[in-house]
C-alpha cells in the first residue's frame, strides 16, 4: 500500500466509526408503534401490533421490548439490523429499513414472505434504570411467573405494577409530554382522566392474568388491590399537573399495600 493513501484510508475507517457511532445515538431510545406501512401483505407470518407494543433501546446495551410478548436481554447494531439477545440467548434481528432522529422503520420479523414497513416513533429514555419506565426493574410484573407466587412475590408484582405507573408519569413529566396513553394497557386498573378504579376480576384481561402463574394467583392479586380500594386511603395532590397527581397516588399505593 502506498504511504500517500494509507491517510486517506485511516480517514474513509474513522468516518465509518463515527457514522456507526452516530447511528446507535440515534437508535438508543424507546420506540413505540405508530402504524403499518407496508405495501402488500400475504398474511404469512408478520405479527399484529398496536400503540402499546414498544422497544426500548437502552444506552448500557440492554433492551425490553413488547412486540410479541415481553422481552428483555442486551442489544447491538450491525449494517443494517438491530440484534436482540434475549435473556435465554435467543437472539432475533429486527431490520432498519429508514431511520430519522424519531421515527424508524423497520422488519421485525425478517425472513418471512412480507417486507414490513412498520413506523415506530422514539422518545427520550435517557434516564437510570430505577427512573426509566421501560426498564427491567419497573417491568417485573410483565415477566411471566415460573411458579406459584407466595403473598409477598403476588404484592411484589402488584407493587412494581403501581411503580410502572408512577415511573410512567414521571416520565411524561420529564419528557414534558402534554398526553399520555393510559387506556391501552391491558392492567388491573381503569384510568380516567381525575382518577382511578379498580376493575373488577371478571373484566381482568386475559393478557394482565397471563402474567400469573394461573388465575388463583391472579384472583389473590385482585383480593389484595379489592382490600386496599375498600380499607385505605390516598390523598390526591394538590396540583394543576395531573401527571403529578397521578405520581403521588401510585407513590402511595405502594407504601400503603401490604
Amino acid at each position: 500500500m502506498s504511504l500517500f493513501r494509507l491517510p486517506i484510508v485511516l480517514l474513509m475507517a474513522a468516518v465509518a466509526l463515527c457514522g456507526c457511532a452516530s447511528k446507535r445515538d440515534v437508535l438508543c431510545k424507546v420506540w413505540f408503534y405508530t402504524f403499518d406501512d407496508t405495501k402488500t401483505h400475504t398474511g404469512k407470518g408478520d405479527p399484529e401490533l398496536s400503540p402499546v407494543n414498544f422497544l426500548n433501546l437502552q444506552f448500557d446495551g440492554k433492551y425490553t421490548a413488547d412486540l410479541q410478548g415481553f422481552q428483555y436481554g442486551t442489544w447491538t447494531l450491525n449494517d443494517e439490523a438491530v440484534v436482540l439477545t434475549d435473556a435465554n440467548k435467543k437472539k432475533h434481528a429486527i431490520v432498519l429499513k429508514a431511520i430519522a432522529p424519531n421515527e424508524i422503520a423497520v422488519d421485525v420479523l425478517p425472513g418471512n414472505k412480507d417486507e414490513s414497513m412498520f413506523k415506530f416513533e422514539g422518545s427520550n429514555n435517557t434516564f437510570p434504570e430505577e427512573e426509566n419506565p421501560f426498564s427491567l426493574a419497573n417491568n417485573q410484573w410483565r415477566v411471566k411467573a415460573t411458579h406459584r407466587e407466595n403473598d409477598a412475590e403476588i404484592l411484589a408484582r402488584v407493587k412494581n405494577h403501581l411503580r410502572y405507573w408512577e415511573k410512567y408519569f414521571a416520565w411524561g413529566l420529564e419528557t414534558k409530554k402534554t398526553t399520555l396513553d393510559v387506556r391501552s394497557l391491558p392492567g388491573p386498573l381503569k384510568i380516567y382522566g381525575n382518577g382511578f378504579e379498580l376493575l373488577p376480576f371478571e373484566r381482568w384481561s386475559a393478557e394482565w392474568n397471563g402474567h400469573f402463574f394461573d388465575e388463583a394467583d391472579a384472583y389473590k392479586a385482585w383480593e389484595k388491590l379489592h382490600y386496599f380500594f375498600t380499607y385505605k386511603r390516598i390523598a390526591w395532590a394538590k396540583s394543576d399537573n395531573k401527571f403529578k397527581m397521578f405520581i403521588s397516588a401510585f407513590q402511595q399505593m405502594q407504601n400503603k399495600m401490604d
